[in-house]
Order: structure tokens, then sequence, then C-alpha cells
């Protein structure tokens, strides 16, 4: 699941509470508008237990469809 999905299903707010960011931060994600820092994508991949991983953190809608 991309980070996107994920923060959308969980919510802002959860998703700043479990990563421990601002909701704001969270939300900027879940737009796109800004992207986590490296070291805080280990923090995302621990915090889902993998269920967001790193490809999926920086992958970009545009990259899913060119695979598919």
């Amino acid at each position: 699941m991309d980070l996107r999905a994920y923060i959308e299903a969980i919510g802002d707010e959860a998703a700043a509470e479990k990563f421990g960011v601002k909701p704001r931060t969270a939300a900027s994600w879940r737009r796109r508008e800004r992207m986590p820092r490296p070291e805080m994508s280990a923090v995302i991949v621990e915090r889902t237990n993998g269920e967001v991983s790193y490809a999926e953190i920086y992958s970009q809608p545009e990259d899913k469809d060119a695979a598919a």
C-alpha cells in the first residue's frame, strides 16, 4: 500500500500520532505536497509493520501506471 492510501485509510490525525509528526505533516504527505525524509521513511515502514514499503513511499502515481 502506498503512503498516500495508508494515510487516507487511517486519517491524518491517526497517521500523525502513529508516525510522531504533526497532523499538517501527515496531510502534506497524503496530498504529495511533501515527501518524508529518508530517516522518517524508516519509521513509517517500521510502524506500519511493512504494510508501507520504502518503494511505496517514494513511488509516484505515474510509476504505477507505467508498471501496469
